[in-house]
């Protein structure tokens, strides 16, 4: 893997790809935490988790193939995982920092691919 098409430096396309998987992995573990409470798998929050998991897994797997829709699945996984880590501040459950915090740094480690 290059990093070339992204135009990033290989440290970085690591750093998102690792930041993709911690994503994924506290996406994965919020929906569980969701569904122990009753939770419907169609709701809104369950619908932006399994979204967010999904596209983090993709986001990896484009990354480490060096996909030439690597620059697609890493702006959508910034946009996307802005979107968790307010949704998640906002919820205001303390539970829930976790994912927040993986939701920033997945959108910090994918800027540099996107911006340079």
């Amino acid at each position: 893997m290059s990093g070339v098409r992204l135009g990033g430096a290989t440290a970085d396309v690591h750093h998102c790809i690792a930041a993709s998987l911690d994503c994924q992995a506290a996406c994965e573990a919020a929906m569980a935490q969701l569904a122990a409470t009753g939770m419907r798998a169609d709701s809104e929050p369950m619908r932006l988790l399994r979204q967010c998991a999904e596209l983090c897994e993709l986001n990896a797997r484009a990354l480490q193939k060096d996909s030439r829709l690597s620059r697609r699945t890493a702006t959508l996984c910034f946009e996307l995982s802005n979107q968790v880590a307010r949704a998640t501040w906002l919820d205001g459950n303390q539970a829930s920092n976790t994912l927040a915090q993986n939701a920033l740094n997945l959108a910090r480690a994918c800027r540099p691919l996107l911006f340079t």
